[in-house]
């Protein structure tokens, strides 16, 4: 039996689509799982969005607290945690092997950090570090993809992120249980704002854009190459803005 717990609405639409469960737990009804027999358990816990997190670090460990309390009440003999990327202090040059120092983490980072160790700590866990997300199924009246990439605008154009494609994900998550892995970062390689919105959306950055503080990410993969990667990416640039571009069409 397959149980998903969903803390991460477009993570979990994108699995619930792809692959079976026989059961899932959206945050909002988690509490429905307790004492419950939930074998092998896919948790989506990275909501919500970091900085948010960071802003009310109180409220995003209580939601992670709340999770722990139902998960240790539960019957599991398995457990695939969707985490983040987020916990590297220092996110460039890094991959699975890298020691974490998580006095360093911010609130966001921390958090996840410690779910991680405590899922080890319980239960036969696999850790899935995700960069920054985008695609799958999940769409809304007001969440366009087009106007999600605008919004990169007002950032400084210099700075990088890596955009994971979620239409990948069962795929990717079915390899990982192929190989073994225990912990594996899914990454492709870093994009500058300022190519993304040129390349895609034919946009400039904002007036006074390039004096917001620069943030560089690029987080490798030792298992790049089984995922039909290379160099410590699972894809190339070229693979990336391609689906990028798939995805606000599609939107």
């Amino acid at each position: 039996m397959r149980t998903l717990i969903n803390f991460a609405e477009s993570i979990g639409a994108a699995l619930v689509g792809a692959v079976h469960f026989d059961r899932v737990y959206a945050a909002e009804r988690i509490e429905d799982a307790v004492r419950a027999d939930l074998d092998a358990v896919v948790a989506t816990a990275v909501a919500p969005l970091d900085w948010a997190a960071d802003q009310a670090p109180a409220q995003d460990f209580y939601s992670i607290r709340r999770l722990q309390e139902v998960m240790a009440t539960c019957r599991i003999s398995s457990v695939t945690l969707i985490s983040s990327c987020a916990v590297y202090p220092v996110p460039r040059g890094v991959n699975e092997y890298d020691h974490i120092n998580p006095c360093l983490l911010t609130p966001y980072g921390r958090h996840r950090y410690h779910l991680e160790r405590w899922c080890r700590d319980h239960w036969d866990t696999t850790v899935v570090r995700l960069p920054h997300v985008f695609g799958g199924p999940h769409r809304s009246d007001i969440r366009n993809p087009a106007v999600d990439l605008a919004s990169l605008a007002a950032l400084n154009p210099g700075s990088t992120k890596q955009h994971y494609d979620l239409a990948r994900l069962a795929d990717d998550l079915a390899m990982v249980k192929r190989l073994g892995l225990k912990l594996v970062n899914l990454v492709p390689p870093p994009l500058t704002n300022r190519r993304v919105l040129s390349d895609l959306l034919g946009l400039a950055p904002m007036p006074g854009a390039e004096l917001v503080r620069q943030v560089l990410r690029d987080v490798r993969s030792a298992h790049a190459g089984a995922f039909g990667g290379a160099d410590g990416y699972i894809e190339t640039e070229a693979e990336v803005l391609d689906r990028i571009a798939a995805y606000v069409l599609a939107g």
